[in-house]
């Protein structure tokens, strides 16, 4: 009985111990917590002067806005070297990046070409435009600590779908800090330097 006794409590003390290590492996494993995140449309301090008045009768239609698949997740994408990809997992956008995308894309040339009428292709409340741009991003990541890029096709159809302006834009921004919020706010300042140059477009052709 003695023998077994000892045996039992080495055992239940061996039990212990794996019981203990994993609730602190546990731990360990939940100490990160999961942060989210979103692009942001123009603030009024941030917009310019510049604009045409004579823009804010025109009717924009905004789309369709196409993504690479590797964006097509909701954890933040980080670039760790040409042709790698790191996927922040603790690092998520609220909502699909798309669809934030050309919503804030929308609501800076909203706000840029001092128009309401503007609409997201696929939307209720499509309707007939003056204009349609197409945006096809091909780039749109970053490194903390280092900048962030975006690389853009876009195209301005004319009401009759004619073709009237096609470029490819290509965008840097640093990032201020090493961490995922600094990598997201220079990618706000991405689309807000996209915006700007599609606005610019729109203005030169509408006059």
């Amino acid at each position: 009985m003695g023998h077994m006794s000892i045996r039992f409590a080495v055992f239940v003390l061996g039990l212990s111990l794996v019981v203990s290590a994993g609730c602190l492996n546990l731990g360990e494993g939940t100490q990160e917590t999961t942060r989210y995140y979103v692009l942001s449309p123009l603030s009024i301090s941030e917009l310019k002067t510049e604009v045409l008045d004579d823009t804010k009768s025109v009717a924009i239609g905004l789309g369709p806005v196409t993504f690479p698949e590797y964006l097509n997740r909701p954890q933040v994408v980080v670039r760790g070297g040409r042709n790698q990809l790191q996927i922040a997992e603790f690092a998520r956008w609220a909502e699909p990046l798309g669809e934030n995308f050309s919503r804030v894309l929308a609501e800076n040339l909203s706000s840029l070409l001092a128009t309401n009428h503007i609409t997201l292709f696929g939307s209720k409340g499509w309707m007939p435009t003056n204009y349609q741009v197409t945006v096809d991003v091909v780039r749109f990541d970053g490194t903390p600590g280092e900048k962030a890029s975006l690389v853009a096709r876009w195209t301005v159809l004319g009401d009759d779908r004619a073709k009237v302006l096609q470029k490819k834009s290509s965008f840097s921004e640093p990032t201020d800090g090493q961490s995922y919020e600094a990598l997201v706010s220079a990618e706000n300042r991405l689309v807000t330097a996209l915006s700007r140059e599609i606005a610019a477009a729109i203005n030169a052709v509408a006059q």
